[in-house]
């Protein structure tokens, strides 16, 4: 078994970090604040009435939603959706962590709901599969102010939203395949977190924007398809295309269309791919380079 990781690509951002900018840096599945040699001494300063410190917010916060369903809702959906959310990371995080600061005035509601600029359907999803309080390690945190938090790890830049999106989605597949309880509860949030992905592919790939795409999600051992009626692309995809295809990059490839991708080694994968036609799949092989990070691509 490969980790779920394997493909993905580093990413990395900055963050303003005292008087200082820090990196935060996602590899092989983990996020790092690269230029922080203890985080957990740094956290117990904290504790004990020290200086916060904003990088180490962010693991901490990065941990707390590294399974939270409304990731897969709130964040982007592709290239045709971006999320348009700048936010400053301390201020988001003073009203939250209970720890003695400098007076700073905390984001209003408003500001932080138009970080999202979402249609309100699509917050009201997200809010939807939230109690009203949150247990977070020791203290309780609103709806609210958990929503804040999420807003603010999805302003990250460099690729980290998508890499929180990623490690989501295979968190969640992984309770799919073994048959998690807790599927039951969130199954509508997951489901309509994919469906926006899967429309989102689909119409871009048949640059069609008013198609309607309609998914059912099946087993992981079910055979995945694509097929058309008179109204609508109709699509049969276990959950797990959202971590194995869609946070890859693999969603369109060649021109055809990514249905499962597999591999033994975390460097060459076999994609089932559909044409345009919706005729018979038909693999195509993929192969991670030793260095650089695209792949190259040939017909299997």
């Amino acid at each position: 078994m490969n980790p779920w990781w394997s493909g993905l690509t580093p990413a990395q951002a900055t963050l303003s970090c005292g008087e200082h900018t820090h990196r935060l840096r996602w590899e092989a599945g983990a996020l790092h604040a690269i230029d922080h040699d203890d985080p957990e001494a740094e956290r117990a300063l904290a504790a004990l009435g020290g200086q916060r410190c904003a990088c180490v917010d962010v693991l901490d916060a990065w941990a707390r939603h590294d399974t939270d369903p409304r990731v897969l809702v709130l964040a982007s959906r592709g290239p045709s959706d971006p999320l348009a959310a700048t936010a400053d990371w301390t201020a988001q995080l003073v009203p939250l962590r209970g720890i003695s600061m400098p007076a700073m005035a905390p984001p209003s509601r408003k500001s932080t709901r138009a970080l999202l600029r979402r249609p309100a359907r699509r917050r009201a999803t997200a809010a939807s599969a939230s109690p009203a309080a949150v247990q977070h390690g020791p203290r309780l945190m609103t709806r609210s102010q958990a929503e804040d938090e999420l807003v603010a790890l999805l302003s990250l830049g460099g690729g980290l939203q998508e890499r929180l999106v990623a490690t989501v989605a295979a968190t969640w597949a992984a309770r799919f395949e073994r048959g998690d309880s807790a599927i039951g509860e969130v199954r509508p949030l997951l489901h309509a977190s994919m469906q926006g992905r899967l429309a989102a592919a689909v119409r871009g790939w048949l640059g069609r924007s008013d198609l309607e795409v309609e998914l059912e999600m099946v087993e992981q051992r079910q055979m995945p398809s694509l097929s058309s009626s008179d109204t609508a692309i109709r699509a049969e995809l276990p959950f797990s295309w959202l971590a194995e295809v869609w946070s890859r990059g693999l969603a369109i490839v060649w021109g055809r269309f990514c249905l499962a991708a597999s591999t033994e080694d975390g460097r060459a994968w076999t994609l089932t791919t559909v044409g345009a036609d919706l005729g018979p799949p038909a693999p195509i092989r993929v192969e991670l380079p030793e260095t650089g990070s695209g792949p190259s691509r040939a017909p299997a």
